[in-house]
């Protein structure tokens, strides 16, 4: 069975809601923040999503978007692929935000990866309250074994898919597909759509292994999805898609979308990752308590059992 379908040549559909447009909470004092960054990691040792391709200037398209946005919520954001940077000083930065794929201890052909000392200090930064952001293809990184289409015991997860939240099995073609936000919605670009749900277009990643713990902000509905043939992944209940939670005093989100070039110039997905980088550096506080059995009741069914 193919672990990914690779979906090329297809154009985007965007939102278009104005930056500058939403209202952010009120942050620390900047006394509080001198010093302090923000790290964005977009190592790839599977397949490399374009925005994580590094352009003519050495910085991949999300690399740039990420900075703005880091800048505008007062940090400055440092962008690497280098793995080492993990064996270095990490109490510099108030967050992680990591847009990688596969295994990051691995070699690849031009790259660091993350050693095993390193991989033991984001974690260990993390718990002792380090934010840290996943987006998109966040979770198909050090993913746990097991069959695609199973739920793996929690003690048999991964450390790092404990920790995001949540594990990629795999994807259809890029679609619209309707996203319900959770109520209270407190999300300010959730916020400003004025309605509990939006029609949005992107790679819509079919997850599994969900932390019971997590406090879902977005479902993934697959009703009205195409879910035949290559697309037969979404013929499921819904899901999470969004979701924030705890590891230790570190504060934890995911976003799944995001997946192209085209997805990351849309206002939704630069306004839904500010959002989300402001809630783990402390910025934006969110109701945390876990809901998944109440907005996702059945989302451990991987496959629709009527067939």
């Amino acid at each position: 069975m193919q672990r990914r379908d690779f979906i090329r040549g297809v154009g985007a559909v965007g939102l278009t809601l104005g930056l500058g447009a939403l209202e952010t909470a009120s942050f620390a004092a900047e006394s509080e923040k001198k010093g302090r960054k923000i790290l964005y990691f977009d190592l790839s040792t599977e397949w490399e999503h374009p925005p994580t391709v590094d352009e003519a200037d050495g910085t991949s398209k999300a690399a740039k978007i990420v900075k703005k946005l880091g800048e505008s919520l007062g940090y400055e954001v440092d962008c690497t692929k280098d793995g080492s940077v993990f064996d270095g000083d990490l109490s510099q930065y108030a967050a992680f935000v990591f847009m990688t794929c596969g295994d990051l201890d691995v070699k690849v052909p031009n790259r660091t990866p993350v050693s095993e000392t390193g991989r033991a200090n984001l974690f260990k930064a993390v718990r002792g309250g380090t934010g840290f952001l996943g987006i998109h293809c966040a979770t198909d990184t050090w993913q746990c074994k097991g069959e695609l289409f199973e739920t793996q015991p929690i003690e048999n997860r991964t450390e790092y898919i404990k920790m995001v939240g949540g594990d990629f099995i795999t994807h259809g073609e890029m679609q619209e597909a309707t996203l319900r936000f959770v109520e209270p919605i407190d999300v300010p670009t959730l916020r400003s759509f004025n309605a509990p749900e939006a029609r949005v277009y992107d790679e819509w990643y079919c997850m599994k292994n969900f932390a019971p713990d997590m406090r879902v902000l977005v479902v993934q509905e697959t009703k009205g999805m195409k879910n035949e043939g290559r697309n037969a992944c979404y013929d499921r209940p819904p899901f999470p898609a969004c979701w924030i939670r705890r590891e230790g005093k570190g504060r934890v989100a995911y976003i799944s979308p995001g997946h192209g070039n085209a997805e990351w110039e849309t206002a939704f997905v630069q306004n839904l990752a500010k959002d989300m980088m402001n809630y783990v550096v402390g910025g934006l506080d969110l109701d945390e308590t876990p809901n998944l059995k109440e907005v996702c009741p059945q989302a451990e069914v991987l496959r629709n059992p009527a067939k």
